[in-house]
């Protein structure tokens, strides 16, 4: 298992252990390679709000930069619920389908995630 694998491993775990105090929900603060997990029931109306800390540079041969960071959101077993782009602040709402396992996740940065 290589060195970002565990920090990751060690960062996420406890995070996802706080899901349970929030009644299912999410108040993590999130970098690249982090996912933290959170249960769902079909149905719900899910409130998001995405806090971008940090937008990572793309590497040095790319012309362009990148727009900010990328949310996402995945039923563990059924795929993806929810992707977009936040630059700075973003609260929406997504509606879940299916009940059970939900994974949420950031790409390209950092920043902290609220689901309730």
């Amino acid at each position: 298992m290589n060195r970002r694998s565990v920090l990751a491993l060690f960062a996420t775990v406890p995070l996802a252990g706080c899901s349970s105090l929030l009644g299912g929900g999410v108040d993590a603060s999130l970098g690249e390679d982090e996912i933290v997990e959170f249960d769902s029931d079909a149905g719900s109306e899910l409130t998001v709000t995405v806090e971008v800390e940090e937008v990572f540079s793309l590497d040095s041969d790319v012309d362009h930069e990148r727009e900010g960071v990328g949310f996402r959101l995945d039923h563990t077993e059924n795929g993806i619920v929810e992707t977009r782009t936040v630059e700075d602040e973003e609260t929406f709402e997504v509606t879940v389908e299916d009940d059970g396992t939900h994974a949420v996740m950031l790409i390209g940065g950092e920043g902290h995630v609220t689901i309730e």
